[in-house]
C-alpha cells in the first residue's frame, strides 16, 4: 500500500513536471514567433529627421517620422507619432512633432508609433548668429537650369550650422533670376542677380549670372 501511494506521489510529480516545461516551451516558442502576428501594414521602424539639430532659445524645429512596414512600404506617421521631450526644461515637444526650444541644454526627443520607435539628440543654444556665408559664390547658369544655395551661419560662440531652411532668400533681379524660400534659384532671362540670404540684422549676398 504505501509503495503503491510512492509511486503515484512520483507520477504526480513528473506529470507536473512535463506540464511546467510544456507550458515554459510554448511561451518561448511564443515569444520566437511574434513577427507572424504583425501584419504587412505594421510600422516596425522609424527614422527621424533632421537628426541631432541645434537650434537657438525660442526657436522651433520640426521634426518628421517617416515609418517602415513590415511589407517594406514608408509611411510619414509624424501627426500619429507619440512624441516626447526627455527634458522638457529644455525644449518642448507637441503632438504634431514641433520642438520648442526653452533653455541651454541637449534633450532626447523620442517619436514612437505602432511598433516602430527612434530618438535624436537636440540641442538647444543661446549664442546669436555673427555671420553667414553663401555657398556656391559667384556662379552661373543657363536659362531654365536651377542652383541650389546652401546657408551657413556662424554663432558667437564659433560653432557653425546650416541655416539654408531658416534664412530669407531674396534676388534683387526676380526677372534673372527667382529663388525659392529653401534657396532653389531657377534662372529665367539673361543677365546678373544678387542672391541674398538674411535672418534678422545679418546677412550675405553672392552674384549670379544666366546666360541663354
Amino acid at each position: 500500500m504505501i509503495q503503491h501511494i510512492l509511486m503515484h506521489s512520483f507520477e504526480m510529480s513528473i506529470r507536473r513536471r512535463i506540464t511546467a516545461a510544456c507550458a515554459l516551451l510554448l511561451i518561448t516558442l511564443l515569444a520566437g514567433c511574434g513577427n507572424f502576428f504583425v501584419s504587412n501594414d505594421t510600422v516596425v521602424s522609424i527614422a527621424l529627421s533632421p537628426t541631432n539639430p541645434t537650434i537657438q532659445i525660442s526657436e522651433t524645429e520640426q521634426f518628421v517620422a517617416t515609418g517602415t512596414k513590415a511589407g517594406g512600404a514608408t509611411a510619414d506617421v509624424t501627426p500619429g507619432a507619440t512624441w516626447t521631450s526627455s527634458k522638457p526644461q529644455i525644449a518642448t515637444i507637441n503632438s504634431s512633432g514641433l520642438a520648442t526650444a526653452v533653455a541651454d541644454g541637449t534633450t532626447v526627443i523620442s517619436a514612437k508609433y505602432q511598433e516602430g520607435s527612434a530618438q535624436t539628440f537636440l540641442t538647444v543654444t543661446s549664442a546669436t548668429l555673427s555671420s553667414i556665408a553663401i555657398s556656391p559664390t559667384n556662379t552661373s547658369i543657363a536659362t531654365g537650369a536651377t542652383k541650389q544655395y546652401t546657408a551657413t551661419g556662424t554663432y558667437s560662440d564659433g560653432n557653425t550650422r546650416n541655416i539654408t531652411s531658416t534664412v530669407t532668400w531674396s534676388s534683387n533681379f526676380p526677372n534673372v533670376a527667382s529663388i525659392s524660400t529653401s534657396g532653389l534659384a531657377t534662372g529665367i532671362s539673361s543677365g546678373s542677380t544678387v542672391i541674398t540670404a538674411t535672418s534678422g540684422s545679418i546677412s550675405a549676398s553672392t552674384n549670379l549670372t544666366v546666360s541663354n
